[in-house]
């Protein structure tokens, strides 16, 4: 905020410091301004945006160190104020104290405040005479209080008291905005407004710490956007705000400068005027032949009469003399008789010498009033005679209006002594000494022409524009203006542009508002999108509603969404697959488990009472049952391994030469073997070989298992046909049955691990569901494809396997592997 204020006012009204407070700093003002104004954004920049590089805060709070310490030096160290000198200090000390991440997080301004208390606390009570008299004399009765409390509120911030009454440091800090209250409103009081600034900031900063206001910015969106919006509309209005402020300064110093030069040519020229106007009232007598004579026979009588019709008919003289060549007074406007000897003065001096009118050194005359002699010779045949003295009243000239004198300060000078002639300022004595500034005294003793800027004898800043002689005198013109005044337009400009730039930020965060609330509405759906996803409510989706980057974001969250939901669903596919093959897995497991452990324990049982089996055809059936139920274990336990290799990869094939129709009909003959599903078993075999190179074993594997599924599922007394389809590029083996058949919905899934169809699995026919999926792993292998079809239920169901007769290229053999 002091940054931030300070570099406002340094770089839009530098002309306001303007006091001789600000003397030494003044050169500086506008470069401070703006070292101000870009270390202070820098510094708000990084406390709202956390994650800015640690180096840029650095920067600007070395950058804001640097220019309050030259602050500093110039304005409290040089000129000796004391609570300049402790305060700036402890400030820098905190600024550079918290570009620590570990100070940060500690009381780092209650240490400052605490501090800047006690020590100006002392001041007030053991060094009063340190504050200024105007300042002492605001706060005379309340000096001595307000230096105990800021004593007793330091002392107090400094003891850990929090413990004992936590609400303490609040009612002190309070009493702290009471007491830098009443110091600023002390500094505004003699003038020193922008020194009371800081005093200002200390006592809002300390009311917000007594009402526990710690603002926080918001971690939404739409804050940041505020935030982004406002600092991109506020930097470069100041920046180019700045330009046109000091363009605009430029230019109307320029026309400053030029309407003070203009000011003071024309008061020359307006006293070029006047004196000519009073040499011609002085030529016109002297040309009077009545006066001639009268001069000549110095008739004391008859000059006086034309020497009071002088001042009569030229208002600049306040009287006329008549003057002989001695110094010796003739006659006089105002009657005197012994009017003594003008030899003294210097009009006397200048006509002998030069024999030319001469404008005198202004000085008191016989009247007791300030003149200005303007002598003019007086010849008779070629000789001097003596002179036409008039008295130009140097009060009437101070009291003409002119065009200099409605705007300016206008002092007339005799360069001769820096006499004042002329001060158009109210009070002004005249034929005194001007109190002219050192520089302006130089500059007029160099005879040098236009403007200088100083410091006036008030200690005021203004302008000054010396040095515009008057033509045929000693005299110069200078006029003088307070920057104040002069400069008043800027000011006014500079303060005008500052309200309609904190306005139009305002409406400029106003309307961001207004136009980011359908961004800050989107993003506020997808947020509570994405948290009903989280709730798992899957079928959540977000309105596109437009294409940009929102819209894409929103389409790539729905995208997500349903790989999600679908990710979801094959989860729980997967969940209920596991628990329904754990389930099938546990029973088929158990069924020849049960009759195993059954028909051990009755021959052992035989066994141990008499060691002979007397039933030999039970037994003999009990070990066949035993048998297949061996063999079905070792089925259930290769389809695991099948499973498991495949799944980790590890499933090869051993490929060579094979015949498939010996190999189906040695399956087929297998089943028929058995015998008791009661089952027809038929066989379209081509007459020709069909031969391919395949894995024999694997393929063996795969007859099996589909044989096995038509038994499984066929009807007892029905049928099961095996044919061939015959290509020269590859086989088709086909295996029909008269079975359950398979639903359409089943067909898709069915050879996948673990899958049965509904049906089966209504029916509790046996089974893990993995015997096609390895089916399905054996033919691809071999780059061939494996599908069923079904006419519906209780339709039958018809498995294809097409094999190649060749090996596939070797880049088809690695896109199916």
């Amino acid at each position: 905020m002091f940054g931030l204020m300070f570099g406002v006012a340094m770089t839009y009204a530098p002309y306001e410091f303007h006091a001789a407070y600000f003397r030494p700093l003044y050169p500086y003002v506008r470069p401070m301004g703006v070292a101000f104004l870009a270390s202070s954004i820098v510094l708000l920049a990084t406390m709202l945006y956390r994650h800015a590089p640690r180096w840029l805060d650095v920067l600007g709070r070395v950058g804001f160190g640097a220019v309050t310490g030259l602050y500093w030096w110039m304005l409290n160290v040089r000129t000796g104020s004391l609570t300049g000198a402790i305060l700036y200090p402890l400030l820098l000390a905190g600024v550079a104290l918290e570009t620590s991440p570990s100070w940060r997080k500690r009381e780092v301004f209650r240490g400052v405040v605490a501090l800047v208390a006690l020590s100006f606390g002392l001041l007030m009570l053991v060094a009063r005479e340190h504050f200024p008299p105007v300042f002492h004399a605001s706060l005379s009765p309340l000096l001595v209080p307000l230096g105990l409390v800021f004593l007793g509120c330091g002392a107090g911030l400094l003891a850990p008291l929090d413990s004992r009454w936590p609400p303490l440091p609040r009612v002190l800090f309070g009493l702290l905005a009471v007491a830098f209250a009443l110091h600023s409103w002390g500094l505004s009081r003699i003038g020193m407004g922008p020194a009371a600034t800081v005093y200002v900031i200390f006592t809002l900063s300390c009311a917000a710490a007594s009402v526990g206001f710690r603002p926080r910015a918001p971690h939404t969106v739409g804050f940041k956007l505020l935030r982004g919006l406002a600092f991109a509309g506020l930097v470069p209005l100041l920046a180019l705000g700045g330009l046109a402020a000091r363009l605009a300064q430029g230019a109307i110093e320029r026309q400053v400068r030029d309407d003070t030069v203009r000011a003071a040519a024309g008061e020359a020229d307006f006293l070029v005027r006047y004196l000519d106007d009073a040499r011609e009232s002085l030529q016109l007598l002297l040309e009077s032949p009545g006066f001639r004579s009268a001069f000549l026979s110095r008739d004391r009588k008859l000059l006086e009469l034309y020497l009071r019709n002088l001042p009569a008919q030229a208002r600049a003289f306040d009287a006329a003399l008549a003057v002989d060549k001695e110094g010796a007074g003739l006659a006089a406007s105002y009657g005197k008789e012994d009017l003594g000897s003008f030899s003294h003065r210097d009009f006397h001096g200048g006509v002998l010498s030069t024999g030319a009118p001469y404008v005198s050194r202004p000085y008191i005359s016989q009247l007791g009033l300030p003149h200005v002699a303007v002598a003019l010779p007086f010849k008779h045949d070629g000789k001097l005679e003596g002179m036409l003295v008039g008295l130009l009243s140097l009060e009437r000239l101070s009291a003409a209006v002119t065009p200099a004198a409605q705007r300016f300060r206008v002092q007339v000078l005799d360069r001769r002594g820096l006499l004042l002639l002329r001060d158009t300022q109210p009070g002004a004595p005249l034929l005194s000494e001007a109190h002219l500034p050192g520089a302006l005294r130089l500059h007029l003793s160099s005879n040098d022409e236009g403007v200088v800027e100083t410091f006036g004898p008030e200690d005021q800043r203004i302008l000054l524009a010396a040095d515009a002689p008057v033509p045929g005198t000693e005299w110069s013109v200078v006029v003088t203006q307070d920057m104040g005044v002069a400069y008043r337009a800027i000011t006014r400009t500079s303060v005008a542009f500052i309200a309609l730039l904190a306005l139009g930020v305002v409406l400029m965060l106003a309307l961001s508002q207004f136009v980011a609330r359908d961004i800050i509405r989107r993003l506020e759906t997808l947020v509570e999108a994405t948290a009903a996803i989280g709730r798992g409510e899957l079928s959540r989706r977000v309105p596109e509603e437009e294409n940009d980057e929102l819209g894409g974001l929103c389409r790539g969250f729905n995208e997500m969404a349903s790989r999600t939901e679908a990710a979801q669903a094959e989860l729980r596919e997967a969940v209920r697959l596991r628990e329904e093959f754990l389930s099938v897995a546990s029973h088929e497991l158990r069924t020849p488990l049960t009759p195993l452990k059954g028909f051990a324990a009755l021959t052992l049982s035989r066994m141990e009472r008499g060691g002979d089996f007397p039933e030999r055809e039970r037994t003999l059936k009990a070990l066949r049952s035993m048998a297949r139920q061996t063999d079905r274990l070792t089925r259930l336990v290769d389809d695991l391994l099948d499973t498991s290799r495949i799944q980790a990869g590890r499933f090869e094939l051993e490929r060579a030469r094979v015949d498939l129709v010996p190999l189906v009909r040695e399956v087929i003959e297998r089943f028929e073997l058995r015998g008791d599903d009661g089952l027809r078993f038929l066989l379209e075999a081509p007459e020709v070989p069909v031969e391919g190179i395949w894995d024999g074993p694997r393929l063996e594997q795969v007859v099996t298992n589909l044989l096995s599924n038509a038994v499984r599922y066929s009807p007892h007394g029905g049928s099961v046909r095996v044919s061939f389809h015959l290509t020269p590029e590859a086989v088709e083996l086909r295996v029909r049955d008269e079975g359950i058949g398979i639903p359409s919905e089943s067909i898709a899934l069915l050879f996948q691990p673990f899958a049965r169809a509904s049906n089966a699995t209504a029916r509790h026919f046996g089974g893990l569901g993995l015997g096609l999926f390895i089916c399905r792993e054996i033919i691809q292998r071999h780059g061939g494809a494996i599908w069923a079809e079904s006419p519906g239920a209780q339709l039958g169901s018809c498995f294809h396997v097409r094999l190649p007769r060749e090996l596939p290229a070797p880049s088809t053999a690695a896109a199916t592997a």
